[in-house]
């Protein structure tokens, strides 16, 4: 019997750290309409449904937070916990 990940994990976007930089290079690419490429300001972060951190996975364009947070909190939903631990958690081999 499986546990569903959603029972064990949490996702969610959290500002990341040292933000203000990337903010200013946000605002600026924005102005110039290269919102793609722009550094996202946000992390994707999961944690364990008491709270307590797993992992924060690694940042990229605001594009590429779009498209994985989109992902990551889907996942569970649809997902057992191991093949989700399997999926976001583990590091590649």
């Amino acid at each position: 019997m499986s546990t569903p990940a959603s029972e064990v994990y949490v996702v969610a976007g959290e500002p990341r750290r040292g933000n203000a930089l990337r903010w200013i290079a946000t605002f600026a690419l924005g102005l110039l309409h290269i919102d793609d490429d722009a550094p996202s300001v946000t992390e994707t972060v999961i944690r364990r449904v008491d709270g307590s951190l797993v992992k924060r996975l690694k940042p990229g364009s605001v594009a590429h937070f779009e498209v994985q947070i989109s992902e990551a909190t889907e996942d569970p939903l649809e997902m057992d916990a191991v093949p989700f631990a399997r999926k976001w958690i583990a590091e590649p081999a």
